[in-house]
């Protein structure tokens, strides 16, 4: 059984924020979005797509890892008459850079524990051109190959079978952060980062062991990636050359936006400003440690956190120029309390959602 929020718009440019819900396999997950999805297209400021010999050595290294995963894709692209292999390469994303200028703003993370709570806050900052802002909340068949897979609620964009961020019903939560360095000159095939998440959710039940898959897959772009649960917080900063990892902070404080931190990663970062993203990083970091006393009710914890992602100082809420705050997480990891805000969360009100 499947649902969603609202009817499709015919015009692609809509926001698509409906909601789906579904039980079952993932070629049944994928054909209800490939169906349900206008056809697809490469947005207008993707990077041309690469070769097909290595979008296909991608695709096999996806296949080893995770084969649902590329049933789901399968079944997506059965169900808009495409070659599947095709609109794989178009999807396959290796060079993240747009085409047009972009605004200093972008994604934000932070996770913070102490004293028994686990405290995420997430913004996903975009073109407000991406369309597809779909949230999906997929529990794979109990029977069949799929069977040890975990159930999870996350956010979609642009290509099909992705997850931005999201969380599964061990209690883990995963988010992307794409970091504009300058590519090398060769990558070797990889996963494409808009499936690194799904791998993390479906396969993992901690932070620690989503860290221990993310540090050992070959990536083919420089993201951070923000894995928490409800005891543990980490930074998994990914490149094709390298990948580190950062923890918390003394004060149980952790957060990532769009640069690399780690000592190692920084040399890859080029020449390219991090200004804006170290004040936001800085800002996140750095909240008052007594937000998490034991005196705070899990509510109010929820509603502190709504208001550090509101934040138009730093800022970690966009609105302005060509990055928008498109959606909103706030949780609670070790209740599973979780609420989502479709739209930037100083003006859109959150939901609580069911996990």
């Amino acid at each position: 059984m499947w649902k969603y929020g609202r009817p499709l718009d015919n015009e692609i440019e809509t926001p698509d924020y409906r909601f789906f819900d579904l039980a079952g396999t993932h070629a049944e997950l994928g054909y209800l979005l490939g169906r349900n999805d206008p056809p697809f297209t490469m947005q207008p400021w993707w990077a041309p797509p690469a070769a097909p010999s290595f979008t296909r050595a991608c695709a096999a290294v996806v296949r080893a890892l995770h084969p649902p995963l590329m049933d789901e894709f399968e079944a997506y692209a059965d169900a808009q008459h495409r070659d599947a292999d095709s609109l794989w390469q178009q999807c396959c994303r290796v060079d993240l850079k747009a085409r047009f200028r972009m605004g200093p703003e972008g994604c934000s993370t932070f996770a913070w524990h102490r004293r028994g709570r686990a405290v995420i806050g997430r913004n996903y900052d975009y073109w407000p051109m991406q369309a597809r802002r779909q949230r999906i909340r997929f529990v794979p068949s109990a029977s069949g190959p799929s069977n040890a897979l975990h159930a999870s609620v996350g956010a979609r964009g642009g290509a099909p079978c992705g997850r931005y961020d999201g969380f599964n019903q061990a209690g883990l939560f995963v988010s992307l952060h794409v970091v504009m360095t300058d590519a090398p000159e060769r990558v070797a095939p990889g996963v494409p980062f808009h499936l690194v998440g799904r791998l993390a959710l479906e396969r993992c039940q901690t932070a620690r062991q989503a860290v221990d898959l993310l540090t050992h897959i070959p990536h083919l772009s420089s993201l951070n990636y923000l894995l928490a649960d409800p005891t543990q917080a980490f930074v998994v900063e990914a490149d094709p050359r390298r990948v580190r990892v950062r923890e918390e902070t003394s004060n149980g404080a952790l957060a990532a936006t769009n640069h690399f931190q780690h000592p190692d990663m920084r040399p890859l970062q080029g020449r390219r400003s991090v200004r804006h993203s170290a004040c936001r990083a800085s800002f996140l970091s750095t909240q008052p440690a007594h937000w998490l006393d034991d005196a705070h009710t899990v509510d109010e914890l929820l509603d502190i956190a709504q208001a550090v992602m509101a934040d138009r100082s730093a800022p970690v809420c966009g609105v302005d120029g060509a990055l928008a705050t498109l959606w909103s997480w706030v949780a609670e990891l070790s209740t599973r309390r979780i609420r989502y805000a479709p739209g930037a969360p100083h003006v859109t009100p959150f939901v609580e959602v069911p996990l």
